[in-house]
């Protein structure tokens, strides 16, 4: 319990200082949270469209319509995608100077360091917390930026489309949303605990490399290539077996995404004939929700 206790307080410690640096760049944010919110929309506006296209253009034969609706189609479609570039560069913006700032507060710190800290900081291991780790920070910084935003929105807005155009197919969503959810679960249960031994088996490459590196004269004067080659190709070879494990359980998500994306599409073309047989479904409508659907899993 002490344990568990003293980690909260670790990450809520780190999580502040990260908040801290984040704190300069509050109006880009603000910008980019409006850019996010205008791309979502058009991209939820364009199925809607498209079910007016079939149902009033090509099942009546209106050409004025399609062309209209076409017309509109396209110039929303160009507008989210200059706010998607927009997105991405205010992101790339946010995040590389977030990363700039915490690597010099962390190259100051270690500059502060007594004797006793280093001893309890291993130079292979600051060497990573410097490079490596902050490396993954801004990358992770720039997913949550343009992804955290952008999937919870299109999730619960294209959630109220497919429910408005077709209530009875509702329940398709909701199941593969729990599959979905089920598998992510279980992946990330078995991949956190690599996770953290990944991390120590780079620490341990890096002060193999660094060793290396600097006795090297005294490994030649003694002959010690070979020992050293073997302690280098030891652990390389743990890092390159945990990095396959992690690398292809979370490669598992992919195909079993398609997997659920594919029998959802199945069953609300399977369900919607149905019901546009019997009268309560048009074309148009199922195919909106169709692209709902794909949209809010995806989310």
């Amino acid at each position: 319990y002490t344990r568990l206790i003293s980690r909260i307080a670790a990450v809520r410690g780190s999580v502040k200082h990260i908040l801290r640096i984040f704190s300069g760049y509050w109006l880009m944010f603000i910008i980019l949270v409006g850019f996010t919110y205008a791309m979502v929309m058009a991209n939820l506006w364009l199925p809607d469209k498209m079910s007016e296209i079939v149902n009033n253009g090509i099942i009546k034969q209106d050409m004025p319509a399609i062309w209209h609706n076409g017309l509109a189609m396209i110039l929303v479609t160009a507008a989210g995608g200059l706010c998607s570039i927009i997105i991405g560069f205010l992101a790339s913006r946010i995040a590389t100077g977030m990363a700039q700032k915490l690597r010099m507060e962390l190259f100051e710190r270690v500059e502060s360091f007594a004797l006793a800290d280093f001893n309890k900081f291993s130079t292979a291991s600051l060497i990573t917390r410097s490079t490596n780790d902050i490396q993954q920070i801004q990358m992770t910084s720039i997913l949550l930026l343009r992804m955290a935003l952008l999937a919870p929105i299109m999730a619960v807005g294209g959630l109220q489309k497919a429910i408005h155009n077709a209530p009875n197919l509702s329940w398709i969503i909701a199941l593969a949303v729990s599959v979905l959810l089920v598998v992510i679960a279980v992946l990330f249960v078995i991949a956190v605990p690599r996770f953290k031994k990944l991390q120590t088996l780079v620490d341990k490459l890096n002060l193999v490399t660094r060793e290396n590196l600097v006795g090297l004269k005294v490994i030649r004067a003694f002959h010690n290539e070979k020992i050293e080659q073997k302690k280098f190709q030891q652990a390389n070879t743990e890092l390159n077996k945990m990095n396959l494990f992690v690398n292809r359980l979370m490669m598992l998500l992919d195909p079993i995404m398609t997997l659920v994306m594919n029998f959802s599409s199945v069953a609300i073309v399977w369900f919607g004939a149905h019901l546009i047989s019997s009268g309560n479904l048009q074309i148009g409508n199922m195919m909106a929700f169709l692209e709902y659907a794909m949209q809010v899993i995806i989310s």
